[in-house]
């Protein structure tokens, strides 16, 4: 009996602890706080200034994102006259040139939709040194990709970068023929080669503060693993660089810390991030991100899959082959005019109309665009 006695003492504890548990939303998930993100830099000179607007999300948010779409955003000159960004949609607020002073100092100002007036603090311009040179290596694991400054006059101090990466990759099979209103027609645009492009997303920053002169040598600021197809034909990033006030880059190596660098025992624990915006209308609002002003020196840097040593590379395409059907009348079946195709038309051989997937036929389906961009050797 003693078993047994144990037995239903267990399923009752176990029973009653299931009915005891409740869910704990605590309140900082909860209060349906949406405050202001603002990322981008204000450049001085011959590029685009882009600013872009969105709101904090809570945990038990049911939307992936939350976009500013109807601010108006401004630059604030030392007169107090302003400068508008154009509202590009999606929460960019872009200038195409700004030709400041770097003697005088500047604010960016937002209205929000909901009529909260945000200010930056004065902002300095910050001259950036050249880039010395894009530098790269390789190892069993990949290759990692470097950068390389320096400022004779030794003010700089602290650097931030960010790039952009293109890679060409080719598909299955080459096609100069489709087929329009069922017949066969030369194809005058190529669908075999395409380029895709990304954008950086990691926060990339860097001091010689520690250092007798102001230099930055392989600084590592990209990883493409072995095998990927990035340098599976030919790679280019293109890396711009800005000189930041030793504030800016507190803040930047803090919200690395926060959201690169945590989930283990030795990593450094979250802080708070002291943002240089402000909400006028509510100053105890938090605002998250930094704005600069600075101009930007660049520079572009390619890698071939020939500079490579057993790089390994798997096309996206695997096991691809063509098909072949007689009857013209099959044409309308495989490539109808009336809804998407699932078929390239590779051509005719002996009366019989040569076929493929697009993934196997067109580079497009990959997700690249096959227009040759314009910097491409």
């Amino acid at each position: 009996m003693r078993p047994t006695i144990l037995k239903i003492f267990s399923m009752a504890i176990t029973a009653m602890l299931m009915c005891c548990k409740e869910p704990y939303n605590p309140p900082a998930i909860s209060q349906g706080n949406h405050f202001l993100v603002v990322d981008g830099t204000i450049i001085s000179g011959p590029d685009s200034t882009v600013i872009k607007i969105s709101r904090t999300r809570n945990f038990n948010d049911s939307v992936n994102s939350s976009l500013e779409l109807q601010a108006q955003v401004f630059v604030v000159d030392p007169s107090g006259g302003t400068i508008s960004l154009i509202n590009q949609g999606s929460g960019r607020y872009v200038i195409d040139q700004l030709n400041l002073d770097n003697t005088k100092q500047y604010q960016l100002k937002i209205i929000a939709a909901d009529g909260k007036e945000y200010l930056s603090d004065l902002l300095t311009v910050k001259p950036t040194p050249a880039i010395d040179s894009i530098t790269w290596s390789q190892d069993n694991t990949g290759v990692t990709v470097y950068v390389n400054t320096h400022d004779p006059q030794n003010s700089t101090i602290y650097y931030k970068w960010d790039f952009s990466e293109t890679w060409q990759y080719y598909t299955a099979f080459q096609t100069y023929a489709d087929i329009e209103g069922g017949v066969p027609v030369p194809r005058f645009d190529q669908i075999y080669t395409c380029w895709l492009s990304s954008a950086s997303t990691d926060i990339e920053v860097a001091s010689s503060a520690k250092l007798s002169e102001d230099v930055i040598y392989r600084n590592p600021i990209q990883f493409i693993p072995q095998g990927s197809e990035k340098i599976g034909e030919k790679y280019s990033i293109y890396v711009r660089q800005f000189a930041i006030e030793q504030q800016a880059y507190e803040y930047w190596v803090n919200l690395k810390k926060n959201t690169e660098q945590l989930g283990t025992l030795f990593d450094g624990q979250p802080s708070q991030l002291n943002s240089n915006i402000h909400c006028v209308s509510t100053p105890e609002e938090p605002v998250l991100g930094f704005i600069q002003v600075s101009t930007v020196t660049k520079q572009r840097m390619f890698i071939s899959k020939n500079d490579l040593v057993a790089w390994g590379y798997t096309p996206y395409w695997k096991e691809c082959v063509y098909k072949g059907f007689t009857d013209p009348d099959s044409i309308k079946v495989y490539f109808p005019d009336d809804r998407p195709r699932r078929y390239v038309f590779l051509g005719t051989d002996l009366g019989t109309y040569l076929y493929t997937t697009l993934m196997c036929g067109d580079c497009r389906d990959h997700g690249g665009t096959n227009v040759k961009p314009s910097f491409w050797p």
